[in-house]
């Protein structure tokens, strides 16, 4: 057997001990608890045989009765027969309780090693890929196919976290607009001036730092857009980003149609809530798209590392014919 072939055999084992002492732990930790609980009751069941036998031995009142029937001796040696087979069964408790509590440590003596382990195992996994990278044949192609998925997984869940991320930021500057429109119910006289806000009074610095919060958001809109179609090109999710991208005209329009002052914050916050509420739904299907991904990149993985063993274990078994 091959040097490779040693080491290969030599992790798996370990890896294989590590584990089934994992699955023992998970068992020996059960049983723990009602060992521990055993061992209680008992304590408690001796302790009452022992009070039993004592009070017997001190004349009690039930003691004494006894004497003056005659029968004290044989209701001692009974107690004391009960309070001895009590005293044997919470020993008994006791000594499997020890024997659970080492075997746990034993356990975790195995398992402390296990991450060292696991990071030997792959590094020899990816070293055995690279160099089945360079062969011809039915497995590499293989091997090829499940890294190609696994790129093509990576670079969607890329794409989502940052169209995430934009739909996020977005977000935020939905809540700023809308936290200034809380602020402008005590506004004078409100109209509408190309892009902005102009109102009389002395509310200026209010309707600017509104202005540059509507232009912050069209950027945002804009990022998140493309965002969103970098997504679109990369898989397929049910998304749409027309109702936003119109938000600009119909904020305008919301704006400008109501009378009064009222009307027309009440009438722009609604639509705010809107998009608002849209962003939130479009978040939620991405990362349910991210994590229906991850989940199937981890199979990727997986199945890749079980197609490097099945070699590794296909050539094993070659070399021992051969010897």
């Amino acid at each position: 057997m091959s040097t490779m072939q040693n080491l290969y055999q030599n992790l798996t084992e370990t890896l294989q001990k590590i584990r089934r002492s994992e699955e023992r732990f998970k068992v020996l930790i059960d049983n723990k608890a009602s060992l521990e609980a055993k061992v209680r009751e008992k304590k408690v069941a001796l302790d009452k045989e022992n009070y039993d036998v004592e009070k017997l031995e001190g004349l009690s009142i039930e003691g004494f009765v006894h004497l003056l029937k005659g029968t004290l001796i044989d209701k001692l040696d009974k107690e004391e027969k009960e309070a001895m087979i009590a005293k044997n069964q919470y020993e008994f408790a006791c000594q499997e309780l020890d024997v659970c509590l080492r075997e746990i440590v034993i356990c975790k003596d195995r398992i402390k090693d296990k991450y060292v382990i696991e990071r030997e195992y792959f590094d020899f996994i990816k070293r055995q890929e690279a160099k089945m990278l360079h062969m011809d044949s039915e497995e590499t192609s293989k091997v090829k196919d499940l890294m190609d998925g696994l790129y093509y997984n990576s670079e969607v869940i890329r794409e989502i976290q940052e169209a995430i991320e934009a739909g996020l930021a977005l977000n935020k500057a939905f809540e700023c607009i809308l936290n200034g429109f809380s602020d402008a119910e005590d506004l004078g006289i409100i109209d509408v001036l190309e892009s902005g806000l102009l109102v009389s009074d002395c509310s200026h610095e209010t309707v600017k730092n509104t202005n540059e919060q509507l232009v912050l958001i069209q950027q945002h809109i804009r990022r998140y857009h493309i965002e969103i179609l970098d997504v679109l090109g990369v898989c397929d999710v049910d998304v749409d980003n027309s109702r936003l991208l119109m938000f600009s005209d119909c904020f305008l329009e919301r704006v400008m149609s109501g009378e009064i002052l009222s009307d027309k914050l009440s009438s722009a916050i609604e639509l705010i809530d809107e998009m608002l509420r849209l962003i939130d739904d479009t978040l939620v299907i991405l990362r349910k798209k991210e994590e229906i991904t991850k989940i199937e990149n981890q199979g990727l993985k997986e199945n890749k590392v079980q197609l490097i063993e099945s070699y590794l274990d296909q050539i094993g078994g070659m070399n021992e014919e051969s010897s």
